[in-house]
């Protein structure tokens, strides 16, 4: 077995919101203690950190503001043995830290959380295509590994010329000792996510409740922060079609607000023209809630084993996938999808299987 490894999470803000980041850098950090690693979670300084679960949370000294916020103390908490993970991508912050992380001769991976996806890389494409030959391209090519959440992904890392290891490990959720959903099949369906409505498909998804005919539309309630002051371009949408009576965009909702609002819902849907593995859709379905997914890793990996419903990005298809969170069927695949998600999916299961696809990578 060897000894316990000991593994680095760099993460500025993993004390700050709740966020789906910041939830999982804890989530996999205590997962990995669960399973005999040694784990700390280096963040930005200033802020008390929790001290129950083993985790050990360790402040580092950053100099900079906003987007050129640098650690400049990681060097302070780096062992030569460690394995240092570096979240998201497109971040001087990371850039400097694979350089700490290399100048001492620690292994880092990334963990980019679809930010590799072809997709994301077209956004702002002139300015990626600069950063990527001053910075990027570096990072990842000296990467000890990479972590992705499913096999589709790796395409994504072969489009950048990358070669290396990989780890392949879906993201985790906690998981509760059974389903809580209510079972209401009168009820609301829920989106929860961040109002990006081209990559979330909230385009597609307010022109599928369009489609159908008033008797069968169901009452679609959108959940989330704002994101480029795309939330009131969303409600207009909504208000031009005239389903204000049927789709109403409300606050992002977290904790126990967040939990009351799935429960309580008919069904669950994330309709992404492109995703990985949405943390609100493995929080949906890990409930009992029927879930309705399109074609992203994590719903078509749920969908196959069937714990979701699986729709096109398509006004069509997915105005068929909602009838169906309406059908008899319904409760089965939200049942099969909680069995799925407390057999294979949870936080413990997840972090051993990193753990041990990061020891076969090890040198």
């Amino acid at each position: 077995m060897g000894p316990a490894l000991r593994v680095v999470r760099y993460y500025p803000r993993a004390l700050v919101g709740d966020g789906g980041m910041t939830s999982a850098v804890k989530r996999w950090s205590q997962g990995m203690v669960n399973c005999g690693a040694e784990a700390v979670i280096a963040f930005d300084e200033g802020v008390d950190p929790p001290s129950e679960g083993g985790v050990q949370w360790l402040p580092v000294r950053h100099a900079g503001k906003r987007a050129l916020k640098v650690p400049i103390g990681l060097e302070e908490i780096l062992e030569p043995d460690d394995i240092l993970v570096l979240h998201s991508g497109w971040t001087y912050r990371n850039v400097r830290a694979a350089a700490v992380g290399k100048r001492m001769g620690v292994r880092y991976v990334l963990e980019p959380r679809g930010a590799y996806d072809p997709h994301i890389v077209a956004r702002k494409k002139l300015l990626k295509k600069g950063w990527w030959e001053a910075w990027e391209k570096e990072l990842v090519m000296d990467a000890h590994a990479i972590h992705v959440f499913f096999d589709e992904e790796k395409a994504h890392l072969e489009a950048l010329g990358y070669t290396g290891a990989v780890i392949t490990v879906s993201n985790g959720v906690d998981v509760p000792r059974e389903p809580l959903w209510r079972g209401k099949h009168d009820s609301y369906v829920l989106w929860l996510g961040r109002f990006d409505p081209q990559h979330k498909g909230l385009d597609i998804l307010i022109e599928a409740v369009s489609s159908m005919s008033v008797s069968e539309r169901p009452r679609v309630r959108l959940h989330g922060p704002d994101w480029r002051a795309r939330k009131q371009k969303v409600a207009q949408w909504i208000a031009d079609k005239g389903l204000t009576e049927w789709i109403t965009v409300g606050d992002a909702a977290y904790g126990p607000a967040k939990r009351e609002l799935l429960v309580d819902a008919s069904g669950f849907v994330y309709p992404s023209r492109w995703d990985a593995c949405p943390n609100s859709t493995l929080e949906a379905v890990s409930l009992g809630i029927p879930t309705l997914a399109t074609p992203y890793p994590l719903g078509t990996y749920l969908a196959r084993k069937g714990g979701a419903i699986l729709a096109q990005p398509n006004a069509h298809s997915l105005a068929g996938g909602l009838r169906r969170l309406f059908s008899k069927e319904a409760s089965a695949i939200g049942a099969g999808g909680a069995r799925v998600v407390r057999e294979e999916l949870g936080w413990d299961h997840v972090a051993g299987l990193w753990l041990e696809q990061a020891r076969c990578t090890s040198p």
